[in-house]
Parts: structure tokens; C-alpha cells; sequence
């Protein structure tokens, strides 16, 4: 607690009492334990998602009918994960541009995942890094609505 905070709650101690308000203080939990468990939480949360994204044969969710088809553009990019480089696909020297299209939420989360176009060997991980890939919410006269696009994966012989 820094001193400021300290002598405004005293301040405002000190002002219930002379109005003769009842005060009641109460403990607040360890702040590492709830910041611990808001994160697995929140870790649990992802990670279900992701996991339904990655479903193949899901449907894909209905986006705003006023969308343009690519909605989504690069700078509404958060968090773009790389992709790992599969095993198989690695001693085969595959490689290639994997077109990975994807539906947002209005959070910005990517909910569906297909791959359109690249080497099947590539796709599962391009479809995995794609459903962790995070964005800006899209919003249409101030309204968060679910949006599509498309990612692009280049995956280089290593």
C-alpha cells in the first residue's frame, strides 16, 4: 500500500466515524493467489476454445452480413503465433504457403479454423497456430460483430 492510499483510507476512516457510520473492514484475499487463479482460469478458457476451433468439419459461424469477405487486416493483429514446423513434413522437406481462413469473435478471438489452400503435411499446424492467433475486436458503428479473414503461413525447408 503506498502512503497515499494509506492516508485516504485513513481520511475516510476517520470521516465514517465522525458520521457515525458503520465501517467494516475486510481482508482481501493474497493478491498472487487470485491473480493465479483468474490466469488458469482464463489459461482453461483459451485452450478450449483453441480447441474447438481446431475441430474439423465444424460449421462456419455466421459473420455480420455487412462484412466485406477479408475483413480482417494486419494491423488488427495482437498476437500471431508461428506455427512448429511438423516432424514428418521436416524429413520429407516439405514446405509451402499454407492459406489458413478464420473466423473472430467480438473479442477478437479466432473461433473456426480451415485450411484453403497448402500441403496437407502443413495444415494441422498452421490450423493450430491460427486458432491461438489473437485480435483487435472488429466493430461496425461501434458494435463488437464476429469477422473473417485469412492467414498465411510460409513454411521454409529447414
Amino acid at each position: 500500500m503506498t502512503p497515499c492510499s494509506s492516508a485516504i483510507i485513513s481520511s475516510l476512516l476517520l470521516m465514517g466515524i465522525s458520521l457515525g457510520l458503520p465501517i467494516t473492514l475486510q481482508k482481501r484475499p493474497p493478491s498472487d493467489n487470485t491473480r493465479s487463479n483468474v490466469k488458469s482460469n482464463d489459461d482453461e478458457e483459451r485452450a478450449k476454445i483453441a480447441a474447438d476451433c481446431a475441430t474439423s468439419g465444424r460449421p462456419k459461424p455466421e459473420l455480420e452480413k455487412n462484412m466485406p469477405k477479408n475483413s480482417l487486416l494486419c494491423g488488427k493483429a495482437i498476437s500471431l503465433p508461428k506455427p512448429s514446423y511438423p516432424a514428418e513434413a521436416r524429413e520429407k522437406r516439405i514446405s509451402g504457403v499454407v492459406a489458413i481462413e478464420i473466423v473472430i469473435d467480438e473479442t477478437g478471438r479466432v473461433i473456426w479454423a480451415k485450411a484453403i489452400e497448402g500441403h496437407e503435411l502443413l495444415q494441422e499446424a498452421a490450423i493450430k497456430a491460427a486458432c491461438n492467433a489473437r485480435y483487435s475486436p472488429m466493430e461496425i458503428s461501434g458494435r463488437a460483430v464476429k469477422a473473417g479473414g485469412v492467414i498465411t503461413y510460409n513454411f521454409v525447408k529447414q
